[in-house]
């Protein structure tokens, strides 16, 4: 065995974790390219219409009120003991196959819904917003199509969450490496030719052919079995409602947490500054995914062994994929930091004009350190929620509220450094209180198998 297959599988690298990595690092130098033939095809008022189209169908991801992850973690824990054959058919107890179902037609209805009210939404506040500008008869067309397209893929999610959960993940991750670099290529040659707002509509519309081609032809037996199957029992009430809301809620409360950020700094201290801070921290945003995935892709793993009573391995395998997701991390951000100092140094005008439009490197240099105990709760948050409970709401609403109070008044003042110590001070006492949270539990449920070992092992009393 190669050295660099040992590491690997010593913090947890496989092709799931590897299809992902790609995806997220492709989204690095892509986004550079992306940014450039936006600010060289499209004129100013159109750059601001295809951020709107972005941020509408960006609201996709708040629609699922929490169900994609409770869902996830839900099949996982009716697939131990169970497989898919070569042609992709679910081979399990035929309990596991009947709550599948009946989980797959929760989730479809569930989603439906959701589709056709983020449809409704998001072109009725969309035409709002264009026609206040006087801009609705030249850019509504692209903002309907793309508000459409991304409702149908809202519509689509569940059944990636269900492959994710059936621990197909290095499938969804293969084919989510495809859409992302194809997307890139599409939208390249969008606004190459001229096509400008729809270039927007045509990267969602790249998302939503792959996941068809995912879902009704590479598994589209797994599929027809789940319409075929009658529905076991489920009761949504009690299996998936009492994660979900906790999961929804906080949700939300973390995408209030970041959303004054920009918009305050936009409006009180200029674009210039504003469009600096929102470079620098899509890049640290990106970068944490990339990360992140170490993490995510072990998620429906963790499930099935707690669901197969081997909680130490679930745990050791937890360990292994944080430590390497963290590893991960500070490197990438640590290239990151150096190559931008070095960049604002060199004493060329293209170098020092691309170092411009981010902020300072001492300023980076804070969020490098606050992007580490915000990825840890992402880890310990995902690791917890794997046992099909979620008490971290506890430690997530007051850091969302406090982060979203201390960001606000740093923006509110322009002191941008003072966002990136808001983040880490904030994050860095929530890591501290889920990793506290995450060991109590190990224990105790190490203290229940224990109890319950002991009672099994008695004799009965004549």
């Amino acid at each position: 065995m190669s050295t660099v297959r040992r590491i690997s599988e010593r913090f947890g690298m496989n092709r799931a974790v590897s299809y992902a990595m790609f995806a997220r690092m492709w989204q690095i130098p892509s986004g550079v390219v992306t940014t450039l033939l936006i600010a060289l095809c499209l004129q100013p008022d159109q750059q601001g219409v295809y951020y709107l189209i972005l941020t509408l169908t960006g609201l996709q991801t708040l629609a699922d009120a929490g169900l994609i992850n409770t869902i996830l973690h839900a099949v996982s824990h009716e697939i131990a003991h169970s497989h898919f054959d070569r042609q992709r058919r679910f081979r399990g107890p035929k309990r596991a196959r009947s709550r599948l179902a009946a989980i797959f037609r929760f989730a479809a209805f569930w989603f439906s819904v959701a589709a056709a009210l983020l449809c409704i939404g998001g072109v009725s506040f969309g035409y709002v917003m264009l026609a206040r500008q006087q801009m609705a008869v030249s850019s509504m067309l692209p903002l309907f199509v793309a508000i459409c397209l991304s409702a149908l893929a809202l519509a689509l999610s569940p059944m990636i969450a269900i492959l994710e959960g059936a621990n197909q993940i290095h499938e969804v991750n293969r084919f989510r490496l495809g859409q992302v670099v194809t997307g890139s290529f599409v939208v390249w040659l969008a606004l190459s030719v001229g096509a400008g707002l729809w270039a927007a509509a045509a990267a969602v519309l790249v998302q939503v052919l792959w996941e068809l081609v995912l879902i009704g032809f590479y598994y589209r037996r797994f599929f027809v079995q789940l319409v075929r199957t009658p529905a076991g029992e489920f009761d949504w009430k009690h299996e998936i409602w009492p994660l979900q809301w906790r999961i929804g809620v906080q949700s939300v409360a973390r995408y209030l947490a970041f959303f004054p950020i920009y918009p305050v700094l936009f409006d009180q201290h200029g674009a210039a500054l504003a469009g600096r801070y929102g470079m620098t921290w899509q890049i640290f945003s990106n970068l944490s995914m990339v990360a992140y995935v170490f993490v995510r892709t072990k998620s429906p793993e963790f499930g099935r062994l707690i669901a197969a009573d081997q909680r130490d391995a679930s745990l050791r395998l937890f360990r292994q994929a944080t430590l390497g997701s963290t590893i991960v991390l500070v490197s990438l951000v640590s290239v990151f930091c150096v190559s931008l100092s070095i960049l604002q140094q060199i004493p060329f005008d293209l170098a020092r004009q691309f170092g411009s439009r981010f902020l300072a490197s001492s300023q980076c240099l804070i969020f490098a350190v606050a992007i580490i105990p915000m990825h840890l709760t992402q880890c310990f948050a995902m690791y917890i929620r794997s046992q099909r409970f979620d008490p971290i709401w506890r430690v997530n609403l007051p850091t969302s509220t406090t982060l979203f109070a201390l960001g606000y008044f740093a923006a509110l003042q322009g002191r941008v450094e003072w966002i990136a110590v808001s983040i880490l001070v904030v994050f860095s006492a929530a890591a501290t209180a889920l990793g506290t949270m995450s060991r109590w539990y190990d224990r105790h449920f190490a203290a229940l198998a224990i109890k319950s070992q002991s009672v099994s092992s008695k004799p009965e009393q004549g």
